[in-house]
């Protein structure tokens, strides 16, 4: 099984005072323990997750010492990185088609398209936005309803 992975479900993963914590820990989890799963995502991902760990250490969420450790952990998680023209290119496609004002949700929905798989978010709002018309997208906060 391949499965795209969103930054913010990391992070969700790392931050224990992001709303779907929990659920976070548990799809990592359940891909972990399931043989064969591959977790991919777009290489802006680790981009994300730095200036969102960044962020929450600016925000006083969690100390300079602590992010740093986190940071490390975070981009340790075992995740495969794809970035070439064709992918850009249909991303913006993609933000186009939707009407979406940045291309960085479309990296993800493109290379889940592009791989014929799931791309698993948190962003509640994306979601609901596109998942009628994508739907192998899917939301954390249904997590335990549809594995």
């Amino acid at each position: 099984m391949i499965v795209v992975l969103d930054a913010n479900i990391l992070i969700a993963f790392g931050l224990s005072d992001e709303p779907l914590h929990t659920q976070a820990n548990q799809i990592l989890a359940t891909w972990q323990q399931t043989a064969g799963t591959r977790v991919v995502a777009p290489r802006l991902f680790r981009s994300e997750v730095t200036a969102v760990i960044r962020k929450a250490v600016y925000q006083k969420r969690i100390e300079h010492v602590q992010g740093r450790k986190l940071l490390m952990k975070l981009l340790a998680y075992p995740i495969e990185f794809y970035e070439d023209d064709a992918l850009l290119q249909m991303s913006y496609e993609i933000a186009e088609e939707f009407n979406r004002p940045r291309a960085y949700d479309a990296q993800y929905l493109a290379l889940a398209q592009r791989l014929s798989c799931k791309f698993w978010t948190a962003d509640e709002r994306l979601y609901n936005a596109i998942h009628q018309q994508f739907s192998w997208i899917r939301w954390l906060g249904n997590w335990q309803f549809d594995t």
